[in-house]
């Protein structure tokens, strides 16, 4: 015995257009979404300050050793000194340079004017 409702359910059930539907909202989605970008930022924030506090403490070697003014005096007056000397080095450097290059100049000169010599000569 066939039921005739059961077939006439089937045959409606198989002329209806069908469509996707989400299981969620988009609100819902939207919030999902958000919550996971709120816990990475907080995860990046937590790390970058713990990265921080192992960097921001100073190595009790450092912390200890005292110094006194008259030890950067003399530091500062022994770096002033090596300045002092690195500028007269640079400067004897650069006069020695630009002497060579005009050397360098008129030795060019110098050839040009005779290898135009040898070409009249031919």
């Amino acid at each position: 015995m066939v039921d005739l409702r059961l077939a006439r359910d089937a045959g409606t059930l198989t002329q209806r257009a069908y469509t996707l539907q989400p299981v969620r909202s988009r609100v819902a989605c939207v919030a999902i979404w958000a919550g996971v970008l709120a816990c990475g930022v907080a995860v990046g924030a937590a790390a970058m300050r713990w990265c921080d506090s192992r960097h921001a403490t100073v190595p009790a070697a450092c912390a200890s050793v005292p110094v006194s003014p008259d030890a950067v005096r003399a530091e500062l007056e022994r770096t002033r000194l090596a300045l002092a000397q690195e500028s007269t080095a640079r400067s004897t450097v650069q006069k020695t340079a630009d002497a060579s290059a005009a050397e360098v100049s008129r030795l060019n000169t110098d050839l040009l004017f005779l290898r135009g010599q040898e070409q009249k000569r031919r």
